[in-house]
């Protein structure tokens, strides 16, 4: 009996020693399954324990049984929780807590399903010993003898020792390993806490870098290159009007040439993916030979976009401090840009005062105001063009930024600088000429003037435009401005394309617009066309439009009546009455000329007379 009880104090001490040296949880409940064998003479042993879903029992732990057996018992023949009209041995005990127990599966009916197994196995008897833990149990503890056997009270409370040892095991095993999963979480965060503290330490630096260069004055490619630094790509830095303020390629890799030259052109919804983060967007680049995407960062001033930070590659491609880098310039970049943009706004303005005192001549040959542009680089002593696009209104002699930043852009390499303006509600480009430029190369200037976007909205439409000189004189701005406001008057009342104008583009009219006074042309127009004006009041028949429509169709009566939207028979009916009331035969050139040179006076003396009523 000594030795008996040595036996089992000696291996409840093994298996004690097991848990403490934590060694798995399979491991343990193989020495408890061997170890009620070995002490109670039996012959198979299994502890089973919920899955997952608390559905099925499943081994975890055996002694004696083959693994062809514990893969056939858990993957075909799983002992159910739930759902069974008559619950296995295993099911009942975990269900009922007590002990349970067949002494001859071969003579007890309810376990007929079950007694091709036992006898396959080999076993006659079990006994199913629940893991009873704190008030739930945990499993079962399942043991087996190949001969008929009955197990008495004394084996059961045997069993129940053993069992809350596999009940212990089973406990520890699952606090140890929440423990470690606790651990491992906390070490995680912990590092993660870590890397968070030295990125954001790395972005307070980068962003103290940032702050000391704009403090310093360092500008906007100070800022780009220590960007291009931090990210090790090539970086880019442009205006929202298309102006590179900064760009530079990094270890033989640059930024897209579509990209740099057409940076405007990628405002447009379809272009954008999905992938945004925060101030960060992938941008898809077409018209490139492969898809290729950039980063681009935006940079706002006052709730509106004024300039973009392109890198290569995507947002998510960048490092978690490239990011940061990234999001902390656009600040310091905005408010370089907000310097530059504030000592532009007021050379502006300072340029709105020179020009008002041109075009109003208030300065006839004022030394103070051309000492004036000089100090802003404008020198009036050289012949300059004159080009006029007619504008949305702006305040008078003030420019918005983005028109300036255009302008800007389009002459930073011209010397000495033009000087670009609004008046009277005209865009106004002072562009010097060289003493032997013809004045059409100056075409290509008021083509670029005149597709400037509105401020409100980005655009391609364009105005009309008129290109006039060569101005040598201070004194000849005011009449020089007002032939190019003539020019563009015209230009939308006979509904030409939207286009820069030279003078000889319009012929004679080009001439006559140039008239100061032009008086005399309008008695002159009046003797000619005056019988059609007094037609035209009496009656309901327009004649004076009618004329002008089959001059300009070369009096072809079809092409007129469908410009005018009437029958061919009132046009020939029209030009009849407007023959016999002017007494002319419009098929005589002499009469035509006559009366074509009339209408060019009359479009000309409407133009000078109404420079700000017509819609362009």
């Amino acid at each position: 009996m000594a030795e008996h009880l040595q036996g089992w104090v000696k291996a409840l001490a093994q298996i004690g020693a097991a848990v403490n040296r934590g060694v798995s949880l399979n491991e343990l409940l193989d020495l408890i399954a061997k170890t009620a064998c070995e002490l109670m003479a039996y012959d198979f042993c299994e502890i089973t324990i919920p899955d997952a879903t608390s559905q099925v029992l499943v081994i975890e732990g055996s002694y004696g049984l083959s693994a062809d057996y514990i893969r056939e018992i858990n993957e075909r023949h799983p002992m159910l929780l739930h759902g069974v009209r008559t619950p296995t041995l295993s099911g009942q005990a975990f269900a009922l807590g007590v002990p349970v127990q067949v002494e001859d599966f071969g003579s007890n009916p309810a376990m007929l399903a079950w007694r091709a197994v036992a006898r396959e196995q080999g076993y006659s008897s079990m006994i199913a010993v629940p893991l009873n833990s704190a008030g739930e149990t945990l499993g079962t503890l399942n043991c087996y003898t190949r001969a008929t056997h009955h197990f008495s009270k004394e084996e059961e409370s045997r069993l129940l020792m053993l069992a809350d040892q596999a009940a212990v095991a089973i406990t520890t095993s699952r606090f140890r390993s929440e423990q470690a999963t606790r651990i491992s979480v906390l070490n995680e965060l912990n590092e993660s806490l870590e890397e968070q503290r030295e990125l954001q330490r790395q972005a307070d630096s980068i962003h103290e870098r940032m702050t000391a260069l704009t403090l310093e004055g360092g500008g906007v490619r100070a800022l780009g290159g220590a960007l291009a630094e931090i990210l090790n790509r090539p970086v880019a830095v442009c205006e929202t009007n298309g102006t590179i303020l900064y760009n530079t390629d990094r270890d033989g890799v640059s930024l897209p040439t579509a990209l740099l030259a057409n940076a405007t052109g990628l405002l447009l919804p379809d272009v954008m993916s999905s992938g945004t983060a925060g101030l960060l967007a992938d941008v898809h680049i077409p018209d490139t030979p492969a898809t290729l995407t950039v980063v681009r960062v935006t940079v706002i001033i006052k709730e509106k976009v004024v300039a973009w930070i392109w890198t290569s590659g995507k947002v998510s491609e960048l490092r978690p401090l490239d990011r940061q880098a990234l999001e902390r310039v656009a600040a310091p970049l905005a408010l370089e840009l907000l310097r530059t943009r504030t000592v532009t706004e007021a050379e502006w303005r300072e340029t709105g005062e020179i020009l008002f005192g041109l075009l109003s001549g208030s300065g006839h040959a004022s030394t103070a105001l051309m000492a004036q542009a000089a100090h802003l680089g404008h020198d009036l002593s050289l012949p300059h063009a004159l080009i006029a696009v007619r504008s949305e209104p702006l305040n008078e002699g003030a420019l918005p930024y983005w028109l300036a930043a255009t302008f800007a852009r389009m002459a930073r390499h011209v010397s000495p600088k033009p000087l670009l303006g609004s008046y009277a509600g005209y865009i106004v480009a002072l562009w010097p000429l060289g003493p032997t430029t013809p004045l059409d190369e100056v075409r290509g200037i008021g083509d670029e003037l005149s597709r400037i976007p509105s401020e409100r909205a980005q655009s391609t439409d364009r105005a009309h435009a008129a290109v006039t000189g060569p101005v040598t004189s201070i004194a000849d701005y005011p009449s020089a401005f007002a032939t190019a406001r003539g020019a563009v008057q015209l230009a939308a009342l006979r509904r030409r394309p939207a286009e820069a104008l030279v003078l000889s583009d319009l012929g004679l009219t080009g001439l006559l617009l140039q008239v100061p006074d032009v008086s005399a042309l309008s008695r002159y127009a009046d003797d000619i066309l005056g019988p059609l004006r007094a037609n035209d009041l009496a009656r309901d028949q327009l004649l004076l439009p009618t004329l002008s429509a089959l001059i300009h169709n070369n009096l072809d009566a079809t092409t007129t009546a469908g410009q005018l939207h009437v029958e061919e028979d009132i046009v020939v009916e029209g030009r009849r009455r407007i023959e016999d009331l002017l007494a002319v035969d419009l098929s005589r050139v002499p009469d035509l000329t006559r009366i074509a040179t009339a209408l060019e006076i009359d479009d000309v003396i409407e133009a000078r007379q109404r420079p700000r009523t017509i819609d362009v």
